[in-house]
């Protein structure tokens, strides 16, 4: 468990206020009004500054498989919800508590620690689905209209005290009959609907019921230190009678459920590798790969725990004998082992052959596209970037690599803006709004990219303005 003490904790003390401190700044002429509702338009704008404030605040998963696979879900869910009057947008929070929480208009965050206890995709899709019917239910808006206590500007210190629950706590504390989590009508009707559209979206809804039992008895195991998703949704016995009732089903039915895939258990491996220290991560897949030694796929993640945490000689090692117990699906990752061992011919064949095989995986075209700008290849580089970049739109590092490679071929104005963009999605938006100022000014003005690039740099103008 993470544990914040000394100068680190007054660290995050200063980060957590400055971000209730941002949003309540940014939306203070709405709150002078003292209106009693929150309108479609106040969550959007809520939901907006707060996305802003939390990617320049919150530690934030860049990596695109985590991030690929949290989205997939949930826009799977979403999209059984018929037409919304908002986007959703997922992230995934670099931290090894158990929490996720939901944002008006659409904004939901995962910790990595949330994902790393999920026994299936179902359970994943159970907090997701939990969440979602949060939003779409307008809760939070809803018990702001409901309490004289919690007026607009509260509500802001509630979504920071979700973030890190002991600081919002602090935060909160001129109003100390403020709940710090949602009321149980509330929680009762998100696990109602949220069951509902798991169910719509083809998942089996057991799964969340399974994730909740879980995480009640980690509470019974621990009462004096609950994770952090259980201060904010609350659980309570009598919640999962209710979802047992809704469901037909038992907390004790040890019936068939979904076995853990390849894709969740290799996202809970690059979760780890991205929160734990690297003899831990290689230590817990050394001890699975002993216990089945005729395990390809065993040893597959464990080649996988020697590429994250660096240890590239036994990463190529471990990824050949993974093969040769019948692991062949090992070629993206075997590339690029071999392109950080400064081979990349070698590479450019095994990564050719995987983007070959799997045409929509984001990460094969970017590391392909890496090895063919090494090899001074740049239209080909190009190309596997923009492929990548369809399929992963907020890939980060494929914007950052693009924009270096189109400025080193002389366009300008394409790399000043994926430059700026990869900065945003860093939440270095003081960096960013230079390379989109830079990229309007190269790009033909009436393009859609000097467009994109203007509207971007007056959106992060305006953050940067209520930041000050």
């Amino acid at each position: 468990m993470l544990r914040l003490t000394g100068l680190g904790l007054m660290r995050a003390r200063k980060a957590a206020l400055c971000l209730w401190g941002v949003l309540l700044t940014g939306c203070l002429t709405w709150v002078a009004g003292a209106r009693a509702e929150v309108s479609a338009a106040d969550e959007k704008e809520l939901g907006r500054k707060f996305a802003l404030e939390a990617r320049a605040k919150l530690p934030l998963f860049d990596d695109v498989e985590i991030n690929r696979y949290v989205d997939g879900i949930g826009q799977k869910i979403v999209a059984a919800l018929g037409s919304q009057p908002f986007q959703y947008n997922f992230y995934v929070v670099r931290n090894p508590h158990i929490n996720a929480f939901a944002v008006p208009a659409g904004y939901i965050y995962v910790h990595g620690g949330l994902l790393t206890q999920a026994g299936n995709d179902a359970e994943i899709a159970g907090v997701l689905g939990h969440e979602i019917a949060h939003v779409n239910a307008h809760h939070l808006a809803r018990q702001q209209e409901a309490t004289q206590l919690l007026d607009y500007a509260t509500l802001v210190g509630v979504l920071a005290s979700i973030v890190h629950p002991a600081i919002g706590a602090g935060a909160l504390a001129v109003n100390s009959a403020v709940q710090l989590k949602y009321r149980r009508e509330f929680e009762q009707e998100a696990d109602y609907l949220g069951a509902g559209y798991m169910r719509a979206a083809g998942y089996d809804p057991r799964g969340m019921l399974d994730f909740f039992k879980k995480m009640l008895d980690q509470q019974r195991a621990a009462p004096a230190a609950p994770q952090p998703y259980l201060l904010s949704h609350p659980l309570t016995e009598e919640r999962l009678n209710n979802l047992e009732a809704v469901l037909h089903t038992r907390q004790w039915d040890s019936g068939p459920r979904q076995a853990t895939t390849l894709e969740l258990e290799r996202v809970q491996l690059l979760a780890r590798a991205g929160m734990a220290a690297a003899q831990d991560v290689v230590a817990l897949y050394w001890r699975a790969a002993d216990a089945q030694p005729r395990s390809g796929r065993a040893r597959y993640l464990l080649g996988l725990a020697y590429l994250e945490t660096g240890a590239l000689a036994a990463a190529r090692q471990t990824f050949e004998d993974a093969r040769q117990l019948g692991f062949t699906d090992v070629d993206r990752d075997l590339g690029r082992v071999y392109f950080r061992l400064r081979q990349p011919e070698t590479a450019r064949q095994l990564l050719s052959r995987a983007a070959e095989m799997n045409p929509d995986d984001p990460l094969a075209h970017i590391e392909l596209a890496k090895v063919l700008a090494a090899l001074n290849e740049t239209d080909g580089a190009r190309r596997e970037y923009e492929r990548a970049l369809e399929l992963a739109p907020a890939a980060e590092d494929a914007h950052y690599e693009l924009g270096m490679l189109e400025g080193r071929a002389g366009r300008k104005g394409e790399g000043f803006y994926h430059l700026g963009k990869a900065w945003e999605l860093r939440g270095e938006y003081d960096k960013a709004v230079i390379q989109y100022e830079n990229a309007a000014a190269y790009l033909p003005p009436e393009s859609a990219p000097a467009q994109a690039a203007r509207a971007a740099a007056t959106t992060l103008n305006e953050y940067r303005r209520h930041r000050r």
